[in-house]
């Protein structure tokens, strides 16, 4: 995978993993009492954090191992990590609600 794509299909991963997960937040607000929403939601979750692994360890690898394009591989590992603690707020608020 060259450098370029790694840094866009990264971005694209943490991207769609936060549009999917605050899509799939709203929904458990909104019906609070749906276990099939939490079920998935569950399993989206546990999938998007090994995706998201994946990207990250390729991306940290990269950026160790190459003398280039340093800042855009640390801006797309900036983006990828941004979801950790949003994933964080919507569990506290989640925990709270149900």
């Amino acid at each position: 995978m060259t450098h370029n794509s790694l840094i866009t299909t990264s971005k694209a991963i943490a991207i769609i993993s936060f549009v999917m997960g605050t899509v799939l937040f709203i929904l458990q607000l909104n019906f609070i009492d749906s276990n099939s929403i939490f079920v998935f939601g569950f399993f989206f979750v546990l999938t998007a954090i090994a995706i998201n692994a994946i990207s990250l360890i390729a991306l940290v690898y990269r950026l160790i191992s190459q003398s280039f394009q340093k800042l855009e591989l640390s801006e797309a590992i900036f983006i990828v990590l941004l979801n950790i603690p949003i994933a964080g707020l919507y569990f506290c608020i989640l925990s709270n609600k149900l």
